[in-house]
């Protein structure tokens, strides 16, 4: 039995090494290549030769360190995950400058949101919100605070999983238009805030857009306290405009402050499914009833606690995602087609006519793109692959628009 466990093992560690492999190899492709090169990655992605580029995932994978701590924990599958939970924890909490109750891991980000939907919108259901102490340093004093239940307020269009949690909840769903610059409408998302949740995805998804940091510092203090906020920031660490930052500092201000974050994207992890929140004590004890236990699994836990500790796996991500997101805009802008200031690892290209027929267009050719958004008819989401892969992206779309 023992060797037969060493030989899965081993080939369990040879998958992962032949995907690191060629994550590797498409790195020193440039954009500038002939169309050849784009035909061969077609080919080299699958049985299928498809191109994937609709799912904003990172196309180089995790960390070498993450696959070396996924294989090691492979022998450890059955176990229950809580001690790596704890250290992940841990090591959150000491990187975020918070106190490990103030982390609540979860399956992705994915299921933060669901937490946070099921806590904070919904009716209101008599005897369960009691009003618990919190405590506001700068302001002196604690704060009264009784969750409320009721709105989900979103931009429009923005990441759409939590409004379906919402909507199991029987929340109202307030949609509220973002800005001509592409941010989110801050002032009308006040002016409709009562209990209940809003929901602020920055950087944005689909449009790869930031909401510029002081108005939202000043949104996040004129929030009624009864009204909870979630920022989600899975794409953080790929925005590098100096009129952004995280918002996690704030929380130790701010009682009705949730900040998201997920492994899923610049550290490659989106198969393993592991995410996080910041946010005070009470609050993470406000949403803890609504998650699954253990649900997050040890290999992923592993993963992200190596990738924490590879610092190349932040800087490299960023380098060849703002390389290569570089070199498709020059294409771009040299074919007439103009697109959203990216701070993300997509970008939203104004084809400028209805995407639907170009979209249908570049599937047939073998190359997925993100689905349309009834509000932007006429832009498309792109996720940033490998250089090859965005050569293939463009050798097609050139035949689609002709």
């Amino acid at each position: 039995m023992a060797k037969l466990f060493t030989i899965s093992r081993r080939r369990f560690a040879h998958l992962l090494g032949a995907g690191a492999a060629y994550a590797v190899a498409q790195r020193g492709t440039s954009l500038g290549s002939a169309p050849r090169a784009a035909e061969s990655v077609l080919h080299s992605t699958g049985a299928a030769g498809v191109v994937r580029l609709n799912s904003n995932e990172n196309p180089y994978g995790p960390s070498p360190k993450a696959l070396k701590a996924m294989t090691d924990a492979f022998s450890l599958a059955w176990r229950y995950p809580d001690e790596h939970a704890d250290l992940l924890v841990e090591t959150l909490a000491r990187i975020n400058g918070v106190n490990s109750d103030q982390i609540s891991l979860g399956d992705g980000s994915g299921e933060i949101l669901k937490m946070c939907a099921a806590a904070f919108t919904g009716p209101m259901l008599s005897g369960n919100h009691p009003p618990v102490e919190l405590a506001r340093p700068t302001r002196g004093g604690a704060l009264s605070f009784t969750p409320g239940r009721g709105k989900m307020i979103v931009a429009d269009p923005t990441f759409e999983a939590i409004l379906n949690h919402a909507r199991v909840s029987g929340a109202e769903i307030v949609k509220v238009p973002l800005t001509k610059n592409f941010s989110h409408d801050l002032a009308r998302m006040l002016a409709a805030a009562s209990e209940g949740l809003i929901y602020v995805c920055n950087p944005n998804n689909p449009t790869a857009s930031i909401t510029p940091k002081n108005e939202l510092r000043e949104f996040i203090a004129r929030v009624p306290g009864r009204t909870m906020i979630l920022v989600d920031e899975a794409y953080f660490h790929y925005a590098d405009s100096p009129d952004y930052e995280s918002v996690i500092p704030l929380i130790k201000d701010h009682p009705n402050l949730i900040v998201a974050r997920t492994f899923s994207k610049i550290y490659g992890m989106a198969g393993l499914r592991c995410g996080y929140c910041v946010a005070q004590t009470e609050t993470i004890q406000r949403l803890r009833p609504h998650q699954t236990w253990d649900s997050v699994n040890i290999m992923a836990l592993a993963a992200a606690i190596a990738s924490l500790n590879d610092s190349d796996q932040v800087t490299n991500g960023r380098r060849l995602n703002g390389e290569t997101k570089r070199k498709l805009a020059g294409e771009l802008d040299a074919m007439g087609y103009q697109h959203i200031p990216s701070q993300a690892n997509f970008i939203m290209i104004d084809v400028k006519r209805p995407v639907r027929p170009i979209i249908d267009g570049l599937r047939q050719r073998g190359v997925q793109v993100g689905r349309p958004f009834p509000t932007l008819p006429n832009h498309m989401r792109v996720t940033i692959g490998t250089q090859p892969e965005m050569e293939a992206f463009l050798s097609a779309f050139r035949q689609v628009i002709g």
